[in-house]
């Protein structure tokens, strides 16, 4: 149970990658399937364009999450790979690929609605509260194995190690915005 609890810093770095490109892969087929299109690291909503583009989307992604932990890896002058930087961010990202769930079995009008404006009172209290919970759940998911594989490839420890993690994920949160929306315009 702990080494899957602990699996973006147990795995080795090259099957971290090939995971995290398969789940990649595998998101950008069925977003386009589905017809759901990346927002940020966290979000989707309801949209439709070509497969490529759905490639083109999980790539900014990928590199709007490894950029700033690669950036403070530099900066602290460890002797990590980028390429361990890159597989482990993207394999800890895959609890993402799960929120597209509801969407795929559910009404996707809702869906993206509740993306959108959590609260909007066209959404029932009850898919308010599940997907509420549902969305908490993959999140909190999502960002401790973040916080295990920023810790290994960092080697960052205690409270200051905390709050690299913290800049580092606002940081990719805000660039993965910018580059959709760039994606986006083009």
């Amino acid at each position: 149970m702990r080494d899957l609890i602990q699996r973006p810093a147990t795995i080795s770095a090259k099957n971290a990658l090939l995971w995290g490109m398969f789940w990649m892969l595998a998101g950008a087929i069925l977003g386009w399937y589905f017809t759901l299109v990346p927002t940020s690291i966290v979000g989707y909503t309801w949209g439709s364009t070509a497969l490529i583009s759905y490639v083109i989307y999980g790539v900014a992604i990928w590199v709007a999450l490894a950029l700033p932990t690669l950036l403070i890896v530099w900066f602290a002058r460890r002797d990590i790979p980028a390429w361990e930087v890159f597989g482990r961010m993207l394999f800890a990202h895959i609890p993402v690929t799960l929120l597209m769930l509801p969407a795929m079995f559910g009404d996707k009008v809702a869906y993206s609605t509740f993306m959108i404006s959590p609260y909007n009172a066209q959404l029932s209290i009850t898919y308010i509260a599940l997907m509420s919970l549902f969305v908490a759940a993959v999140l909190v998911w999502y960002l401790y194995w973040s916080f295990v594989a920023f810790r290994r490839v960092t080697q960052f420890k205690g409270f200051g190690g905390v709050m690299m993690f913290g800049a580092a994920m606002a940081l990719s949160y805000i660039c993965s915005v910018y580059a959709i929306g760039e994606l986006v315009k083009m």
